[in-house]
């Protein structure tokens, strides 16, 4: 498996080949989860099992699709529920 560092809007991201054409996505220690290349496109797939991977988006570039992994992890839960909880 090869791995690579890329940095995307201030992050950086530890990607990793699992097959052609397929990377797996995490920020630290956290897994933010898959990219796909399809032709000239990399699609952003959001979700911990790549068979079950929901489309997050679509990029020109390896590192933009993975930044788009992110955005939804921050946004998902506003901080005053958590708080409650």
């Amino acid at each position: 498996m090869n791995t690579m560092k890329l940095i995307s809007n201030g992050e950086t991201y530890t990607v990793a080949r699992l097959v052609s054409g397929v990377y797996q996505v995490l920020c630290g220690e956290r897994f933010l989860g898959f990219v796909e290349r399809a032709g000239s496109i990399y699609v952003a797939l959001s979700g911990t099992r790549y068979d079950r991977a929901v489309e997050a988006g679509q990029a020109l570039s390896l590192g933009k699709a993975a930044a788009l992994l992110r955005a939804p992890l921050e946004s998902a839960v506003p901080i005053e529920l958590l708080s409650v909880a």
